[in-house]
């Protein structure tokens, strides 16, 4: 059973790797897949207060989710920290646009 199971994902994985992601034109190739581009945030006229009261301007995403950007203590790298969807929702009415509800918000209700 295990061999049946192995050699049919193999026969899967076959047929992923090998399909055709271009298609040719005479002497010219060209992509058929886009490339997925994280888009870069907006900043927003709003700030947040954190609890060490330091202030951090807001930026939101394609989908509304709101953040700000925060340096980790320990590597240095940045990271976004979302705010609550609350906060999001309004800031999004405010300024006229769609709050698309989020996995990222989900666990940083506060």
């Amino acid at each position: 059973m295990k061999k049946i199971v192995l050699t049919l994902a193999g026969i899967m994985l076959a047929f992923s790797v090998f399909a055709q992601d271009y298609t040719r034109e005479g002497n010219t190739f060209s992509t058929t897949k886009t490339a997925t581009q994280k888009s870069e945030p907006e900043r927003v006229p709003y700030s947040w207060k954190d609890h060490n009261n330091r202030v951090h301007d807001v930026y939101i995403s394609q989908s509304g989710s709101c953040f700000i950007l925060m340096e980790s203590q320990k590597t240095g790298k940045v990271y976004r920290k979302y705010l609550p969807k609350e906060v999001s929702q309004i800031i999004c009415k405010e300024l006229g646009r769609e709050y698309k509800a989020d996995k990222k918000d989900e666990h940083t209700e506060q």
